[in-house]
C-alpha cells in the first residue's frame, strides 16, 4: 500500500507537470493528489479503516429473494437513511479533528516557523475537510468547515484565490463570522492590497473588537481614523480607535 500511494503521488503531484500544455489541468492534479493522501491516510489508521470498511459494507445492497425468484421488499430500502446519517457523523469528526490540528499547526508555526511540521499538519487538515463538507448535517457547521479550510488554503500562496472565494461564500451567508473577516483581511494583506484588508479587518473588529490580529494589524495601518462615514467617536468602530 505504501508503495502504491507513493508511486501514484509522485506520478500525479502537481508541481511535477510544468509543461504549458498541462497548465490546465493543475487544479485537478492537486484535487487528485488531495485524494491520495486522503485515502493513504485512512488505510493506514487502523480506526478510520475499520470505519471506511463498515461504511463500505453496509453501503453494499442485499438481495432478499423468495423461492420463486423475486425480489422481497425489505430493510435494504432504509439503508440509505442510515449510510446518510453515518456520513454525516463521521463528517462531523473530521471538522473536530481539523480545527485541533490547524489549532496545532498555528501554535507550532508561531514557536518554530521554519519547521515543516506545521505544513504536514495544516495538509491533513485540508484533506480531512474537503470531503468532509458536503456530508456534514447542518449548513452552520459546513460555514464553518468552509471557514476553516480556506484558514488551511491561506497557507499556500498558490491558493490564496480558492480561500477568498470560499470566505466571500461564508461572509454572504454568514456576515457576523468575524473569523472570516479577519482572514479575508489576511489574504487580501498577503497580496499586498492594503487598504481592503484594512477594510476586512474593521470588519471583524466591529464583530469581534478584541480580535488579536485584527487590532495589530488596524493599529499598525492607520486604524487611529474612523472609517468613512463614522462620525469621529460614534459607535463602537469609533469608540475602538478613539481609544488606539
Amino acid at each position: 500500500m505504501k508503495e502504491a500511494y507513493f508511486r501514484l503521488a509522485k506520478r500525479f503531484h502537481p508541481d511535477v507537470h510544468h509543461g504549458a500544455s498541462l497548465g490546465d489541468l493543475r487544479e485537478k492534479l492537486e484535487a487528485v493528489f488531495i485524494r491520495l493522501g486522503e485515502a493513504y491516510d485512512t488505510l493506514r489508521d487502523r480506526g478510520r479503516r475499520g470505519d471506511y470498511e463498515a461504511r463500505l459494507g453496509r453501503a453494499r445492497p442485499q438481495a432478499f429473494t423468495d423461492a420463486a425468484g423475486g425480489a422481497k421488499p425489505g430493510p435494504a430500502a432504509a439503508e440509505p437513511e442510515r449510510d446518510k446519517d453515518e456520513e454525516a457523523r463521521m463528517a462531523e469528526q473530521s471538522l473536530h479533528r481539523a480545527a485541533k490540528l490547524l489549532e496545532h499547526a498555528k501554535a507550532l508555526e508561531q514557536e518554530k516557523p521554519n519547521e515543516p511540521e506545521h505544513q504536514r499538519l495544516t495538509f491533513d487538515a485540508i484533506q480531512l475537510l474537503e470531503p468532509a463538507i458536503e456530508r456534514l448535517g447542518s449548513s452552520k457547521q459546513k460555514l464553518r468547515a468552509q471557514t476553516l479550510l480556506a484558514r488551511g488554503y491561506s497557507k499556500n500562496p498558490k491558493w490564496l484565490k480558492r480561500a477568498e472565494e470560499l470566505l466571500l461564500t461564508v461572509t454572504r451567508a454568514q456576515p457576523e463570522n468575524a473569523e472570516a473577516w479577519a482572514l479575508l483581511g489576511h489574504i487580501y494583506s498577503q497580496r499586498g492590497i492594503k487598504s481592503r484588508a484594512l477594510s476586512m479587518y474593521r470588519k471583524a473588529l466591529e464583530l469581534k473588537p478584541d480580535h488579536e490580529e485584527a487590532v495589530r494589524f488596524v493599529a499598525d495601518n492607520g486604524g487611529a481614523e474612523p472609517p468613512p462615514g463614522e462620525a469621529e467617536g460614534g459607535g463602537l468602530l469609533g469608540r475602538f480607535f478613539k481609544k488606539t
